[in-house]
């Protein structure tokens, strides 16, 4: 049974406290969370652009929506590159995650 991803809650979407967090028990952020988090905003991105041009207050939970999950994206990015800086004192991901 999969596990709830409450890491960015509990974090409060910081980084570094996350990093810290996951250091107590030694989990892993596979590639994977970071391209399904990519996915998720993605998948947003028609209903977004019709509250962009709406300009009413109808689409503002739209627009938070969008970005929650932009920042999760982030989150998790900013995560694995920590993790392997902290393995291998380097990384190869060198974009950050695309808007």
């Amino acid at each position: 049974m999969p596990r709830e991803a409450t890491l960015f809650e509990n974090a409060g979407g910081s980084v570094l406290k996350g990093y810290r967090l996951l250091q107590r028990g030694g989990a892993n952020i596979p590639p994977m969370w970071i391209q399904r988090a990519s996915e998720s905003r993605c998948r947003l991105h028609k209903d977004v652009a019709q509250a962009l041009r709406r300009k009413s207050k109808s689409g503002q939970s739209t627009l938070k929506g969008w970005e929650t999950r932009y920042n999760k994206e982030c989150f998790y990015y900013g995560l694995r590159v920590l993790l392997e800086l902290a393995r291998k004192g380097k990384t190869r991901m060198t974009k950050a995650p695309r808007s």
